[in-house]
């Protein structure tokens, strides 16, 4: 009897496991080419698989994608898999960008009281021209490609001649204030701009305004009462604006994906289930790059973490960050208006 049972017991596992076998051995196979070669997405997560690719998935819809590393692009299509499929990425598989609406403002003068007493400092219409191509270049150059081309950014430009009084906060920094910008320009509000970008100048002659950041952005705009992402950059242009605008796009490019990035990677994409990189040893999530073993200028991270590409900590085959399906799907204003 016990060995009757024991033959049982064995038959009915080799049936559960020729069962599971089975199963797996079901599941649809997913081929993926593309007319170049790409990075492969399923259903807004990076695969950690280029072109080309063979994916096993359920039965049923699925987003598959591949931005492509040449023309930086994402191709995507919606499919209902039933069966084995193959399916060939081309250019008309990029969908539509979603408008991101960004606001830069030149900052003409800004008054405040210095180590040296009460003073201004200035920029003048050329050096506005300047700041705003200098931010123009990166539009181009880092947050379109690094989008994969989901975003398209249009810009407004303001400048600001109203002398603008600099806050001096506890840390001694000196910072311009969201509140000082909506006092002269009220139609700052939700629902009208993605980022408001303010360029104003840190020093000029022997006005100082000297504090120890470059830039600095707002990291939860949707608890702000403007609910839209604004960051500062303090600059200075030494002898030569042009020349120190220079250095950063040849060291240090970055400067103003970086900033935008604290807007919407401390909380927002992580509010809509995005899963991004641990917090940095200061609590902020895009100081992280070191701990992700990326080095200074932080491209690599940058692009990374915009297109979900972040290795996980301990992993060798999971991914975090924003990634192109999110960026597609919903711009900060719109919500703001939710």
């Amino acid at each position: 009897m016990k060995q009757i049972l024991g033959i049982l017991l064995l038959t009915i596992a080799l049936q559960a496991c020729d069962s599971g076998s089975n199963k797996k051995d079901t599941l649809p196979s997913i081929t993926i080419t593309a007319t170049e070669k790409g990075h492969v997405y399923l259903n807004g997560q990076y695969t950690g698989y280029t072109t080309p690719a063979e994916l096993k998935v359920s039965k049923g819809d699925h987003v598959f994608a591949v931005a492509t590393d040449e023309s930086r692009q994402y191709l995507r299509r919606e499919v209902n898999v039933t069966e084995d499929t193959d399916i060939e990425f081309t250019p008309n598989d990029a969908p539509e960008p979603k408008v991101w609406k960004a606001l830069w403002l030149g900052v003409h003068e800004v008054t405040g009281m210095s180590a040296k007493g009460r003073c201004s400092s200035r920029f003048s219409k050329d050096e506005l021209d300047a700041g705003f191509d200098f931010f123009q270049w990166s539009i181009d150059n880092q947050f379109h490609p690094m989008s994969y081309n989901t975003m398209k950014w249009e810009v407004e430009r303001k400048d600001i001649q109203t002398p603008i009084e600099l806050h001096k906060a506890s840390n001694t920094w000196f910072t311009l204030e969201p509140e000082s910008i909506v006092e002269l320009l009220p139609e700052v509000k939700a629902g009208n701009y993605d980022a408001v970008f303010v360029f104003w100048r840190e020093s000029e002659g022997d006005c100082s305004f000297q504090s120890s950041y470059f830039g600095l952005a707002w990291t939860d705009p949707l608890n702000d009462p403007i609910k839209t992402g604004y960051i500062t950059i303090k600059f200075n242009a030494g002898d030569d604006l042009n020349e120190n605008i220079n250095w950063y796009k040849e060291n240090d490019p970055g400067v103003w994906v970086h900033e935008w990035l604290h807007t919407v990677g401390e909380t927002y994409y992580q509010n809509r289930g995005e899963r991004l990189p641990e917090k940095g040893d200061d609590g902020l999530v895009l100081h992280a790059a070191e701990k992700y073993h990326y080095t200074y200028p932080w491209m690599d991270w940058y692009s990374d973490f915009m297109s979900g590409r972040v290795k996980d900590l301990g992993s060798a085959n999971t991914f975090c960050g924003i990634g192109p399906e999110a960026l597609l799907q919903k711009s900060l204003r719109e919500s703001a208006m939710e």
